[in-house]
């Protein structure tokens, strides 16, 4: 008899074997001696659905289908899923005993797969062990995360799940789906993110015009696009200033308000000691609300203060586990206090989680680079490119480069085909000209993007790339007015 035969084909399997775990897929756990595992149903829906298909390869869309029964939700779904199923049964993407990905295909169970006899049957204890060693309290950034995507298809268990302990006004469903929509499109990092995000928070504040969270996202919306250099501080320092402002009018008990306030005074004011004060007032309101310690780590990484920025680093990540950014960031900051092993480790950690991911390509190429590791930041930036959507042909030129000259080849050849493209930011070109020997033109640069007040200037007394700067007057001058 086949170990998931029942008598209802619709019903689940009531138990199984798989590996070292006993499954019990009506009670939603995972058994192993004494150790429990709870799983999210729908987790156990994809075990269930791959050991139904062990040993052979069950595609992204046919898991999408049986599980989510045909609802419009996206793959990051899947992804997060399948991550914390590896999470609970121990195993590892990159050496997989259990769940192995097969690259543009889908999943494939590889652990044995065998039924379970009734007297095997496990009943659950009183509190079973989480998959998350560290897991975040009701608030979980991660629980907005996966709660967001299946927003698509359920705002009443939007509801549920995002449940907010500390927020004091509490907006109509329809509002607080928009809102959460625009948080994850908020952290998508590109263009067409940026965008959707400012038309899921609109449209929240639409929808309650009292709802001060929402606010606090347009305000974060509008800073993230002159951070990374898609519009002008000039025009985005205003909008921000004024959304975070009306959240706080709207209640200044709101962390989300306080946060988006710190963030523009780091980010565009330079403001270190007010950013301080607004930070540390929406970690005391909220301490589970991942944006406040994110920039609480940016902020002390740009004033040196390692150990604080670390911390609150890894404090957001236990509230975003699922998040290739969150990792990056940890990466950054470790990388700033000269960490430079852990940092690669945590990179490591978001490509386990999404190996297509850019963004851990190019910090790992920049890790590897400030630790003197040329040929491993090269590969690195290489793949890192071309995952983006740089051309062949660009990424020969490259290589040719750099088997010439090395990075500092790739650098000037970069700043060559660019010229003068407003695309990238001066702050970035100041660092490619330092990185080329060009350092009265890196000056000049630095200069211009003090001028611009360009976010990332925030970090010009730390970074390690301007260390052939230091003992210029010029450039002590520039570094002297960030900051205060």
């Amino acid at each position: 008899m086949h170990p998931f035969a029942t008598h209802d084909d619709k019903a689940r399997p009531s138990g199984f074997l798989v590996g070292e775990w006993q499954a019990a897929p009506p009670l939603n756990l995972l058994v192993r001696g004494d150790e429990q595992v709870r799983l999210e149903p729908r987790v156990m829906d994809v075990l269930v659905r791959l050991a139904e298909r062990a040993d052979e390869v069950v595609s992204k869309e046919e898991l999408l289908e049986h599980v989510w029964k045909g609802r419009y939700v996206t793959d990051d779904v899947l992804a997060v899923a399948i991550y914390s199923l590896r999470k609970s049964l121990g195993d590892d993407a990159r050496r997989p005993r259990y769940i192995a990905t097969v690259s543009r295909r889908g999943y494939r169970l590889i652990a044995p797969v065998r039924p379970a006899t009734a007297a095997s049957t496990p009943t659950p204890t009183a509190a079973p062990r989480q998959p998350e060693a560290r897991r975040p309290r009701a608030r979980s950034w991660s629980t907005v995360v996966a709660a967001v995507a299946f927003a698509l298809a359920a705002a009443s268990v939007l509801w549920v799940l995002t449940a907010a302990r500390h927020r004091r006004h509490v907006p109509p469903a329809e509002a607080h789906e928009a809102y959460l929509k625009g948080r994850y499109f908020l952290d998508q990092r590109s263009i067409r993110g940026w965008r959707q995000a400012l038309e899921q928070f609109e449209r929240a504040v639409a929808l309650d015009p009292q709802d001060p969270a929402a606010q606090a996202g347009l305000a974060d919306t509008y800073s993230a696009m002159s951070d990374f250099g898609v519009a002008s501080p000039a025009e985005m320092r205003p909008r921000a200033m004024q959304a975070a402002q009306r959240a706080l009018d709207l209640d200044p008990r709101s962390a989300e308000g306080q946060a988006a306030l710190g963030r523009v005074q780091f980010l565009f004011d330079w403001d270190f000691a007010a950013a301080e004060r607004s930070l540390a007032r929406a970690v005391a309101l909220d301490p589970d609300y991942m944006p406040a310690q994110q920039t609480m780590a940016w902020l002390e990484s740009a004033r040196g203060k390692h150990r604080e920025a670390v911390a609150a680093a890894q404090r957001a990540l236990q509230l975003d586990p699922v998040n290739t950014a969150r990792y990056t960031e940890l990466a950054w900051v470790l990388a700033l206090s000269g960490r430079y092993g852990e940092a690669l480790s945590e990179i490591e950690r978001a490509l386990q989680l999404n190996p297509r991911s850019s963004e851990s390509y190019l910090m790992k190429g920049w890790t590897c680079e400030v630790a003197g590791q040329a040929d491993a930041a090269f590969a690195a930036y290489r793949e890192g490119l071309r995952l983006i959507g740089v051309p062949e042909e660009t990424l020969q030129r490259m290589d040719a480069e750099y088997r010439s000259a090395g990075l500092a080849a790739c650098y000037r050849g970069w700043l060559n085909r660019r010229g003068g493209n407003t695309l990238m930011s001066d702050t970035r070109r100041a660092q490619l000209y330092v990185r080329v020997g060009e350092l009265d033109r890196a000056i000049e640069s630095l200069e211009r993007a003090y001028q611009k007040r360009e976010s990332a200037l925030a970090w010009v007394n730390v970074d390690p790339t301007y260390q052939p700067l230091r003992s210029d007057a010029r450039f002590q001058r520039i570094a002297a007015r960030v900051g205060r």
